[in-house]
């Protein structure tokens, strides 16, 4: 099913979630607590000042006390279970993880920690013949909420519809290693796939060039030699698939500031950066034609599975799965402001959640019983909520 058609269905049935929801009355932020309590860990993958304002706030909403540690640097079974080892205290009543490596060791160490994946497609646990595959059948893990797409084709999509709306010809992709990210290896592969139907009913004026192969940093900036390589200095387009605010942008622009690639060329990628000058080079006038960044809600998701599981009230319709981020997709100075003003991809503060500790409350089972599974993930994924077209309402 398309995306807009999903978009199109979860705003008509949030309103059946919302009156479920509000079935239990108005809460006030004096009875949000657990009384159970605790303190619930976050193993993050690098500092992101926007998802942590959101985990610490519903946290403490909640009664929960919140730790942030940072998982191994490569993933590494063993370094993930030492950085969760080193902060555990005899209070830790679950975990919340952006890294798959050990996932199984630490659940083996700690059988009584609930566990949740954030931002992360736990690919060793979901993909067939995983390392952790195991973990599926443990009563303690409660899935996980991707950062994006848990399908890599459905993100292909998105980078390719951006390309032919962007009008770009000759393009040039660039990803991470599928080692550290199999995801990506799957939207290269994909990506390629709907270039080459594209161009087999295209004409030649619309065909669209791929320029060499895909370029795989392994973690660093793009160098400038790439831009001497051949046909790179003639680029409309660069496809990023990695974070190209951080890996591709700093290059492309100096790049262009030596002469040594076309001042035409755009970046179509993912992430987001803060900086003034990153803001006002966004658009069809800018640099970065396209970005897609995940709307800063995945901790609902996974505080709303603990506090139920905590307190012995799970979702009756509740399945262990891995389900879509929301995105922010941005494509004009308009949208960038109201990035930069409204939300906390940018402000970082917990006010500017999508979803507040009170909203996220009537779909807490032990607020409101009538709670299910399927209206936290309308409410999460409704683009009346998670979405740049609704900050522009706020």
């Amino acid at each position: 099913m398309k995306k807009e058609i999903v978009k199109k269905v979860l705003t008509i049935t949030l309103a059946s979630a919302m009156a479920a929801g509000m079935a239990a009355g108005s809460v006030s932020a004096e009875n949000l607590a657990c009384e159970k309590g605790g303190t619930i860990m976050w193993m993050a993958s690098h500092e992101d000042k926007a998802i942590r304002a959101g985990f610490e706030a519903l946290c403490e909403a909640y009664g929960y006390k919140s730790v942030v540690v940072y998982g191994d640097g490569f993933n590494d079974a063993a370094g993930n279970l030492t950085a969760v080892r080193n902060s555990m205290t005899s209070d830790v009543v679950a975990l919340i993880t952006s890294q798959d490596g050990g996932i199984g060791d630490i659940m083996e160490e700690y059988p009584d920690l609930y566990v949740a994946g954030c931002l992360s497609d736990m690919n060793s646990i979901y993909a067939e013949g995983g390392e952790n595959a195991d973990v599926l059948a443990n009563d303690h893990y409660l899935g996980t909420i991707c950062d994006g797409y848990a399908d890599g084709a459905d993100m292909a999509q998105e980078f390719f519809d951006a390309v032919v709306e962007s009008g770009a010809h000759k393009i040039a992709v660039v990803n991470f290693p599928s080692y550290a990210y199999p995801n990506q290896g799957v939207i290269d592969a994909a990506f390629k796939e709907l270039v080459a139907e594209y161009n087999e009913t295209a004409s030649e004026e619309e065909a669209i060039e791929l320029v060499g192969e895909t370029t795989t940093l392994e973690f660093s900036v793009l160098s400038d030699s790439w831009f001497l390589e051949d046909g790179h200095d003639s680029l409309d387009c660069i496809v990023g698939i990695c974070s190209g605010t951080s890996f591709i942008y700093p290059t492309l622009l100096t790049a262009k500031a030596n002469g040594i690639c076309s001042m035409d060329t755009k970046l179509i990628t993912v992430g987001f950066e803060e900086d003034p000058s990153f803001l006002y080079d966004i658009g069809e006038e800018g640099t970065l034609g396209w970005l897609a960044v995940a709307s800063p809600e995945p901790m609902a998701y996974d505080i709303a599975l603990i506090d139920n599981a905590i307190n012995g009230t799970q979702y009756a319709d509740w399945t262990n799965e891995r389900i879509d981020s929301a995105m922010y997709i941005i494509d004009s100075q308009e949208d960038a402001m109201q990035v930069k003003e409204k939300s906390v991809n940018v402000t970082y503060d917990a006010k500017d959640l999508p979803i507040s500790a009170e909203d996220l409350s009537q779909y807490l089972t032990r607020i409101n019983p009538d709670a299910t599974y399927a209206s936290l993930l309308e409410l999460l994924q409704n683009p009346e909520y998670t979405s740049v077209e609704a900050l522009y309402n706020r």
